[in-house]
Parts: C-alpha cells; sequence; structure tokens
C-alpha cells in the first residue's frame, strides 16, 4: 500500500474519535459549512459566510439569483448529512443513485434532472475533452463498469480520485456535473469512513488542471483535501478539549 494512503489511515484517528464523540455534531456542522463555501467556489460562485448563514438559516431571499444560491446550499447541505447517516445512504454505488443526486440538486419541475446533457462540450466552468453527447449512456455503463471491476479494489482514496475523474470525462449533465461529481466521490469516502475531500479555492486550479490530465494525477489533490480535514479535525477537537476545560475549573 502507498505510504500516503498509510500516513491518511493512520492520521485519521483524530477525524474518527471526534465523529464518535459529543463533538460531532457540532465538527460536522463546521465540515458541512466549508463544504459548501469550497464547492460553490469551485463552481464560480463567490459567497460570504454570512451568505451560506442566510440560506441555511432560511432567512428570505433578495432576489432571483439569492433563491437561486439558496436552493443549492440547501440542497447539497441535506445531501451531504446524509452521507454520515448509514441509513440515509445506499451500501453500494449505482447509475440510478448518481442520477438521483443530480434530480436531488434540481428543481422538482426541471425538466432536465436527471437527464444526459444535449451538447458535446462540458458547460460553464469547466473546458473538458469530453465524450459525444450521443454516446453518454454507453460512456456511463462503461464508467459503471470500471468501478465495479476494477477501482473499488483500489484503496478507498485512490478509488474515490479516480471515479470522479473518470466520471467527469463523462459529464452526463448538461448542468450540475461538477457537483454530482465530487458528490459521488464523497460518498465514497465517507461511506468508506475518510472525511470529504474539500477541495480549496485556492487548489482550484489544481483541481482544474488534473481533471484536464491523466487519471491518476487528481489523486494528490484530494490526498490534500483529505489531509487538511483530518487537520481542521484535530485543531476542532483540541479547542474543543481546551474549552471544555476551562468550563470544568469554572
Amino acid at each position: 500500500m502507498n505510504l500516503t494512503y498509510l500516513e491518511i489511515d493512520h492520521q485519521r484517528s483524530h477525524y474518527d474519535r471526534l465523529m464518535s464523540g459529543p463533538a460531532r455534531n457540532a465538527f460536522l456542522d463546521r465540515l458541512v459549512f466549508s463544504w459548501l463555501y469550497h464547492d460553490h467556489a469551485l463552481e464560480g460562485v463567490v459567497l460570504t459566510d454570512r451568505d451560506i448563514w442566510r440560506a441555511l438559516s432560511g432567512q428570505p431571499v433578495r432576489n432571483y439569483c439569492d433563491g437561486l444560491i439558496q436552493k443549492s446550499l440547501l440542497r447539497q447541505r441535506q445531501i451531504a448529512l446524509s452521507f454520515f447517516d448509514p441509513a440515509a445512504r445506499p451500501t453500494a454505488l449505482t447509475m440510478d443513485y448518481i442520477k438521483e443526486l443530480h434530480c436531488s440538486m434540481c428543481d422538482s419541475c426541471d425538466e432536465t434532472a436527471g437527464r444526459y446533457r444535449k451538447r458535446d462540450t462540458s458547460p460553464g466552468v469547466y473546458n473538458l475533452d469530453v465524450v459525444p453527447q450521443a454516446s453518454i449512456s454507453y460512456y456511463f455503463r462503461k464508467f459503471m463498469d470500471t468501478y465495479d471491476d476494477e477501482l473499488r479494489n483500489y484503496h478507498p482514496v485512490r478509488a474515490a480520485a479516480i471515479a470522479h475523474w473518470e466520471f467527469m470525462r463523462v459529464f452526463p449533465f448538461d448542468d450540475k456535473s461538477g457537483i454530482v461529481g465530487r458528490l459521488m466521490m464523497n460518498y465514497l469516502l465517507v461511506r468508506a469512513g475518510y472525511p470529504p475531500a474539500i477541495i480549496h479555492a485556492h487548489d482550484r486550479h489544481h483541481y482544474f488542471s488534473a481533471l484536464d490530465g491523466n487519471r491518476t494525477d487528481l489523486v494528490p489533490v484530494i490526498v490534500d483535501a483529505i489531509t487538511a480535514a483530518i487537520e481542521g479535525a484535530r485543531v476542532f477537537s483540541e479547542h474543543h478539549q481546551q474549552v471544555g476545560e476551562i468550563q470544568l475549573a469554572l
């Protein structure tokens, strides 16, 4: 096994203890908050902490764009939290579940929800060499076969990273393929007991460069993201312990 993965497995003890202790919910709130901020930044949507708190607390929207962002934040938060609940997440990755993730990020009346893209290029902030629109169904199934036959036999971190890269070559949906691809990746990680790979906004260039490179180029980007999450868990745990000691002293 690669030394990098052994280091992650060893360092993960901070995260494991926190997620099974009394501070779990407080940490999870912060973790998902960071996830929402950085994931939207990858899509080119720059938010402030106040923007996110307004959305998550259900404050009235100020305009149409504000409403779209609020819906996106609330939906993604609900999906992210479901990953941490074994009863709410499926036990296996399937094509239907990936389509369900896309539908969950869309309005109920959105005709594109769960439907394959209608153009031959990757829209939005992505500029990837993707499969032709007419071949999406074939390559989507091929991606699932690759995951079932090859990737799920890898270390979970490597499997999730390469699965995300492979999925983004298919780029099945006109809108939200990037968000769904990262949700899928983090579902695989959280299901395996790892923290989600929250790719920070300042690593945006490395992320997009890796997506445009070889299938293994994304692995170190994901390793760095997971390592940062584990370090965040360690800092949070130490701070929470210090606060508890102060309260006991008082």
